[in-house]
């Protein structure tokens, strides 16, 4: 018999409610290099829309993973930009670590054709697939955690999650007002009141002028810009010295978790799985 449309898109998506082989399962374990068995793949990639809840899902796993993955990025995003104010790392966390971001990843794993979930829009079952897909990443970070421990899981997410991501951190800066925005940044840093002075021009007096404009510390320039103004310059000028002071990155630098990696005599037991049975 022919497949319905809906049932191909089922298909394509990974929520046909068609059982998916073991070895699917296994097959991602073994792409992953993972030491846990299909059938808890199988749980990772199970979300609690499927079969209205009647199976175990991935919802504790995913809740664990969750924390687990904030805390390695976190911890690594505030060691590498030190300068970020706390709305700025929550701002590039939410950027390149967010949902959206690591169903990316899972697609990457190829995980989206063992997802097992079923969306709540009949007619457009492919509605909230990468929420379900990032929350299975999620999951897969929770249930490697659980599995093998805290290294392990702080390998994968360093090796999978960090290392795969190129971020600009200049994407999620709002800035407004440059000027007022660098002139509080010095008083509260305790630095001399930022002065623009003209390092080059052309053709002031002509329809198309250029100002290139210098923002000065004291005797330090900290910022340059361009304009076909003095107010541009300065603008650009200002905002370069912002960039540069938030952007600041700290090339070699520890982590407080990396201290957990020189105690030799930790040895890890993974917690005692009991199934739940489905309710009748």
């Amino acid at each position: 018999m022919m497949a319905t449309e809906s049932e191909q898109v089922n298909n394509r998506e990974g929520k046909s409610k068609t059982a998916i082989g073991a070895t699917t399962y296994s097959a991602l374990v073994a792409r992953l290099d993972l030491k846990f068995t299909a059938k808890r793949m199988e749980q990772v990639c199970t979300h609690k829309s499927y079969e209205q809840g009647r199976l175990e899902s991935n919802d504790r796993m995913q809740w664990v993973g969750k924390r687990v993955l904030n805390l390695f990025v976190g911890e690594h995003l505030a060691a590498k930009y030190p300068n970020l104010s706390v709305e700025m790392l929550q701002d590039l966390q939410h950027a390149y670590f967010g949902l959206s971001s690591l169903a990316e990843v899972g697609r990457h794993f190829g995980m989206q054709p063992a997802l097992r979930w079923e969306s709540v829009i009949k007619e457009a079952p492919e509605v909230g697939l990468t929420k379900v897909l990032g929350k299975s990443v999620q999951a897969l970070i929770g249930a490697i955690y659980q599995e093998q421990g805290a290294l392990v899981a702080k390998d994968f997410v360093h090796k999978h999650i960090l290392g795969t991501r190129t971020l600009d951190v200049e994407s999620i800066m709002q800035i407004k007002n440059p000027k007022l925005m660098l002139v509080s940044l010095t008083k509260q840093k305790g630095l001399a009141r930022p002065v623009a002075r003209i390092l080059k021009e052309t053709g002031r007096f002509t329809s198309s002028p250029v100002f290139v404009i210098g923002i000065f510390c004291g005797a330090k320039m900290i910022g340059m810009g361009f304009g076909s103004s003095l107010k541009m310059g300065e603008y650009r000028a200002s905002k370069d010295a912002l960039i540069k002071h938030y952007a600041k990155e700290i090339k070699n630098f520890n982590l407080p978790s990396v201290g957990e990696e020189n105690d030799a005599d930790v040895t890890f037991f993974p917690p005692k799985y009991q199934d739940s049975s489905a309710p009748a």
